[in-house]
């Protein structure tokens, strides 16, 4: 019974020790696959320091080849099952690009990941969207705000654009990773 009382008591102190640091979840990248039209658009990726937990960033130029009047974009997150093959659906969102970006706050789980791609880059702001080059660069996959239902796990995360009435696939991307916890002080 003492035996029983002390266990306790140790347990209990471990659980009041003072945190000095918050833990975050972040998402660790390993790979990104793209599938794009090159009719209407080419994308070119670059994964910079794929091999470091806090430190990666990515890059996108695009460049596209004739005005788009519409655009849908799908997002979708989905856990790697404990076999590494099996993808287990957590959510998807689909979003009219063009109403999307006359009013961003349609859709907080898509602007969250809007407003880290807009940062210091330049990515279509209005419809229709004019050819040019386009790009996103430098973007920190640590500064995007993930929310509270992702599990730390692997991930497949979907980002897949299509145009027109009969949703002509545009660009088709997929990013491979873990999100794992780390502390604040190791994003520092």
């Amino acid at each position: 019974m003492l035996r029983t009382r002390i266990g306790t008591l140790m347990l209990l102190s471990l659980y009041t020790y003072p945190a000095e640091a918050f833990l975050k979840l972040i998402p660790v990248l390993s790979k990104i696959v793209i599938k794009d039209n090159t009719n209407v658009i080419n994308v070119t990726r670059i994964l910079n320091n794929a091999d470091t937990l806090t430190q990666q960033t990515v890059t996108f130029e695009m460049e596209i080849h004739r005005d788009i009047k519409d655009m849908k974009a799908t997002f979708s997150y989905y856990v790697v099952g404990l076999d590494g093959s099996s993808l287990n659906h957590i959510i998807t969102r689909t979003v009219d690009v063009c109403a999307f970006v006359k009013r961003p706050t349609m859709d907080r789980f898509v602007k969250k990941f809007y407003d880290e791609m807009q940062r210091n880059n330049r990515i279509p702001t209005k419809c229709p969207i004019a050819k040019g080059s386009y790009y996103i660069r430098n973007v920190k996959p640590t500064s995007v705000q993930l929310p509270g239902i992702f599990p730390e796990s692997g991930f497949a995360f979907d980002n897949n654009y299509y145009t027109g009435i009969n949703s002509e696939p545009l660009v088709e991307c997929r990013f491979y990773g873990r999100l794992t916890r780390v502390s604040d002080e190791m994003l520092a």
